[in-house]
């Protein structure tokens, strides 16, 4: 081959690769941003290898522009470390539908009302003799429980979304000790991965549990939150959460109806509602439950309708005779707004490359001086006990530095959910009496994030107490601990 013939071939080989590339103007930044200053590039350099305007920087170790960027795309879709691959994003699956309800009870609900029909569809045929659902706690406003339901009229009463955590698989196990055979089971997608597994793992409790049959129906999620401080800062703004009939999320915002045929009452960006996330959505890299047999959202499909993938066989089956007979209206995969599902997708895929590193505050001599005062010590408040269960709000541990005679006391919060406005007080205690009180505050505490404080101590051995509190919830935490040579860890 003539070295003329051997470059025309080369270069026609990069237009044709060109053109099916997910090419954006800012296609090397992205590159830059989501895995050079992450931390996460491999430097094998194949991004400067495959582009005539880029080269491998040997000192900095990561590739470096040229000439003009193009925005093609091909270092970014060449890259081992970016998500580009669409079954990669969403998880396999046999077919795509947009679909919605054509039962009179369920339109104008949740989105297309898809899931619930299909459990109409599946109690009227006989198909399953119960379904594990999330409904609304009767005694807490808003607060998920997870349900056995075993009739129509029962699914239809179980429509809208609640985001947050729901144990529904605690329910799946009731279902099955209680001899329910056929089940379907509703959840998000932590909960379909945990059910799944349970079913195909070697170990897994329902692998070898052959009478019961689960019928996995996952739920699109992008985000769950904590109700205890979601719906505290609901109440804080004014809301009455007994008037609220509907919540739901859409074009990034987070909406609260009192009337579901009107427009929402209060909205808010999910962004300014990070802090109340489940620390675990950090996490998590499943949007549209990929180990279901069918999956269900309302991305990607337009107002009043949910995109659907059918994952299996009897998922295609169940979702095309359900529109056969009349309960769901489909239309073809064409019609699924593939662009908006495969972004989020890939927002919730990088965040297993963007690790947020626990933070900790380090209050030093000085800067307790002209902080409030906590509440009064004694027990840690009812309102804490009830929000809090058996979870502790902080965990804590000391070091003493016999040298410079500190106590270090780290307070970490473990309850899982943001804790704001906190006061922490430490004092020596002495024949019962105190002395030596330090005040600290912090603003607020994420999930895991520390307090830390350099506790100066007169005597190498002694008792002090530590106790926090919260605007919002009292006495958070109050413990006496023992320090000297032999409690040094």
């Amino acid at each position: 081959m003539t070295e003329e013939k051997h470059k025309a071939e080369y270069d026609y080989s990069f237009e044709y690769i060109s053109k099916k590339l997910e090419g954006k103007k800012d296609s090397y930044g992205m590159l830059m941003k989501e895995i050079v200053r992450t931390g996460i590039c491999t430097e094998c350099g194949t991004c400067a290898a495959v582009c005539n305007v880029l080269e491998w920087d040997h000192v900095l170790s990561q590739p470096k522009l040229v000439g003009k960027c193009t925005g093609c795309g091909i270092c970014y879709n060449q890259c081992p470390r970016t998500i580009t691959d669409p079954i990669e994003l969403m998880g396999e699956f046999r077919t795509g539908y947009v679909a919605h309800t054509n039962i009179p009870e369920i339109i104008g609900g949740q989105d297309g009302g898809t899931v619930v029909s299909l459990l109409c569809y599946l109690f009227d045929e006989h198909l399953i003799d119960a379904a594990i659902v999330t409904v609304k706690n009767p005694d807490k406003p808003w607060y998920p429980i997870a349900k056995i339901i075993t009739s129509k009229k029962e699914a239809i009463e179980s429509a809208g979304s609640i985001y947050a955590h729901s144990q529904t698989v605690e329910a799946l196990m009731d279902a099955i000790r209680s001899d329910y055979r056929s089940i379907a089971f509703v959840g998000t997608p932590c909960n379909i991965n945990a059910v799944d597994k349970m079913m195909n793992s070697p170990h897994g409790m329902l692998k070898y549990f052959m009478r019961a049959n689960v019928l996995k129906i996952g739920l699109f999620c992008m985000d769950s939150f904590s109700p205890e401080t979601l719906y505290a800062k609901f109440e804080k703004d004014g809301l009455d959460l007994t008037k609220i009939v509907k919540m739901d999320i859409n074009k990034g915002k987070f909406h609260l109806y009192e009337d579901s045929n009107r427009e929402a009452i209060k909205s808010y960006t999910i962004a300014s509602l990070h802090k109340y996330k489940s620390s675990s959505c950090n996490f998590c890299i499943d949007l549209t439950s990929e180990n279901a047999d069918i999956s269900i959202g309302s991305v990607g499909s337009g107002p009043k309708k949910n995109t659907v993938f059918s994952r299996t066989g009897i998922g295609t089956e169940i979702i095309e005779d359900a529109a056969k007979k009349g309960y769901i209206t489909i239309e073809p995969f064409k019609e699924i707004n593939l662009d908006s599902i495969l972004f989020l997708a890939k927002l919730k895929k990088v965040t297993q490359y963007n690790i947020q590193k626990r933070k900790v505050f380090i209050v030093r001599d000085g800067d307790v001086k002209g902080k409030k005062e906590i509440v009064e010590s004694g027990p840690i408040s009812e309102k804490a006990k009830e929000l809090m269960g058996t979870r502790k709000a902080l965990s804590l541990t000391k070091e003493l530095n016999e040298k410079t005679k500190i106590l270090k006391i780290i307070l970490t919060n473990s309850v899982g959910f943001v804790i704001e406005n906190i006061t922490a007080r430490i004092t020596l205690v002495e024949n019962v009496f105190e002395k030596n009180p330090w005040i600290a505050s912090i603003n607020e505490l994420f999930p895991y994030e520390s307090l830390e404080i350099d506790y100066p101590v007169e005597k190498l051995e002694g008792t002090v107490l530590v106790e926090a509190s919260s605007d919002e919830y009292g006495k958070i935490f109050s413990r006496s601990i023992k320090f000297g040579p032999e409690e040094k860890k």
